[in-house]
């Protein structure tokens, strides 16, 4: 009987060893997710130019920084919700959130936003929008949503009239322009329009997606069209927000030497104070 209530107290001995070690692991380890030394940024390759601007200034803080490129808009957050990425940058506030609704995940935007982009009106055929000639074509997006928006930015300009309200669902098309002045015809293309402006009396598109086809976006540019609320910044788990790396990875990427690595041909604008 003494040997077995001997065998019982070894063994409670035992299992109060291990729970201590194991509780001692877990507490180191939290300490070491705080004094990250690597540190992960996921992009897009439009915004690569954004992601690999603080690299070097967070490199000198002694992080070592590794930058991925995605082809797909949806994989750097996927890749942030599961941790294989500690921070992304490549998306604005209203994508973020409609991903965070769709997926029940917690990402959130660090302050200060960082970068804005904006819609340019193009032209090799004239040096202001009141001296475009008539006829020709204009060169507009090729999705729903972004020839809506198109469409009421010449109306901005000036160069059409739209209808008071879409003819059909919440997009306008082609067809609600009423006044067409310039008798100018609408082409969907995609981004070679950006290098044959010679067949274009108008082009119209983004800022970034033009400086990634190769194209300097301040060149042949007649009017600027800036969203503020579609400023793009560092992302990160909402967890995640006030720890030393990520408080770093700001102070990195706010830095002079940071912003003067984002030239205005990327087609990006520092939006920070």
């Amino acid at each position: 009987m003494k040997k077995k209530i001997f065998g019982i107290l070894l063994c409670i001995s035992m299992a109060v060893i291990l729970v201590g070690g194991c509780s001692s692991t877990n507490t180191s380890s939290a300490g070491k997710s705080e004094e990250k030394t690597v540190i992960n940024i996921g992009t897009s390759s439009v915004s690569k130019d954004l992601a690999e601007s603080g690299k070097k200034a967070l490199e000198d803080m002694g992080y070592k920084v590794e930058i991925k490129v995605f082809d797909d808009y949806v994989l750097p957050n996927d890749a942030l919700a599961e941790g294989t990425l500690d921070a992304n940058f490549y998306q604005h506030e209203p994508y973020m959130n409609n991903y965070n609704k769709s997926h029940g995940t917690n990402i959130i935007m660090l302050e200060p936003k960082l970068y804005n982009y904006y819609t340019g009106l193009y032209s090799v055929k004239a040096d202001s929008i009141e001296d475009l000639p008539n006829g020709g074509a204009v060169g507009i997006a090729q999705d729903a949503a972004n020839i809506s928006v198109q469409l009421k930015q010449l109306q901005e300009a000036g160069i059409i009239t739209l209808s008071d309200k879409p003819a059909a669902g919440d997009f306008y098309t082609v067809a609600d322009i009423v006044k067409n002045p310039h008798n100018y015809d609408f082409v969907q293309s995609d981004h070679v329009k950006y290098k044959n402006m010679d067949d274009y009396t108008i082009v119209i598109g983004t800022s970034n997606t033009m400086a990634e086809a190769g194209v300097d976006p301040t060149k042949h540019l007649l009017k600027k069209f800036v969203d503020q609320d579609l400023t793009q910044g560092i992302c990160v788990l909402a967890q995640n927000k006030d720890t030393k790396w990520a408080k770093d990875i700001m102070t990195a990427y706010t830095s002079k030497e940071a912003i003067a690595n984002v030239p205005a041909s990327s087609g990006f604008e520092y939006a920070g104070k």
